[in-house]
């Protein structure tokens, strides 16, 4: 029979304990990390609860209907669904987030007078303005910003031959190639496609952030509203940025930044294409 000796046993102790250790690291190390959503709401692509059939949409903030605050919503729909002409009685904002949207104007919906508009591109629609929309062959995913009301019953006058398919005076198209982008002190870059958010009103902003690229911890006087449109963005909360301490958000997410949390995101190995939308003025402001 083998016996072991004193300072074998407390050798295979050691080797146990680091063994133990380890896994503790391990475990520790793979532990899901949880955020306060009352600083920072977020849904991952699985988790955004689309309704309905065949088009499926969900509110993720306020009402449409109800006057008098901002509503943020969205909308997919299918290839060859149309939306017959019709108008709205206040401020709105549309973002075509993936897929191909095809824009017209006028109180006649003509399928062959439209614009086909790709991801990126952000649409003003002008108030108490008739027009129409479709869904291209790849289907469209749409993101809605703007002021709840009541819909307005109006009359126009059918569109003349010629110009343009989609009327600027009744839709203004910004296309993705078109925006002018500046760089921000931490190294992102942005466009302000409609509104400003450091002033007040509606805004909607997109962002590019390059790869091992981390805002500093800050906080926005009123609601923000985000959706990831390529790329991963990591997001963090309270004042101490901690890249480990983030969940990542992939290509569809969504997050709901609340007024006065403080927050941070950044990236790790591939750049961001970011849509940020609310109220302004809502400037970062630097973390108490």
């Amino acid at each position: 029979m083998m016996t072991t000796s004193r300072p074998q046993k407390l050798r295979l102790r050691f080797i146990v304990l680091l063994a133990i250790g380890a896994s503790i690291s391990v475990v520790a190390a793979q532990a899901p990390v949880s955020l306060d959503k009352t600083i920072r709401d977020y849904k991952l692509p699985s988790e955004v609860g689309w309704t309905g059939a065949p088009q499926q949409s969900i509110t993720l903030y306020g009402n449409a209907s109800q006057p008098g605050g901002i509503y943020v919503s969205l909308l997919r729909r299918p290839f060859d669904n149309w939306a017959a002409p019709h108008t709205h009685g206040t401020e709105r904002y549309v973002t075509v987030l993936e897929g191909t949207f095809l824009a017209g104007t006028g109180p006649v919906q003509d399928k062959e007078r439209v614009t086909p508009l790709k991801a990126g591109t952000v649409v003003s629609e002008t108030i108490g303005r008739m027009h129409y929309d479709g869904v291209g062959q790849d289907g469209v995913t749409l993101l809605f910003i703007g002021m709840g009301g009541p819909t307005p019953r109006v009359t126009e006058e059918p569109r003349a031959p010629g110009g343009p398919n989609v009327d600027p005076t009744a839709r203004n198209a910004k296309l993705p190639e078109n925006m002018v982008w500046s760089k921000a002190a931490d190294g992102s870059t942005f466009t302000n496609v409609f509104g400003d958010p450091s002033k007040p009103g509606i805004y909607v902003q997109q962002v590019r952030r390059p790869a091992n690229s981390w805002s500093t911890a800050h906080k926005h006087a009123n609601d923000q509203f985000l959706w990831v449109m390529g790329g991963k963005m990591y997001i963090g909360t309270g004042s101490t940025v901690d890249k480990d301490k983030t969940v990542g958000m992939p290509k569809g997410s969504y997050i709901h930044d609340f007024a006065n949390g403080t927050h941070y995101e950044g990236t790790k190995d591939e750049d961001l294409w970011l849509l940020v939308a609310g109220m302004g003025p809502a400037s970062p402001e630097k973390a108490d």
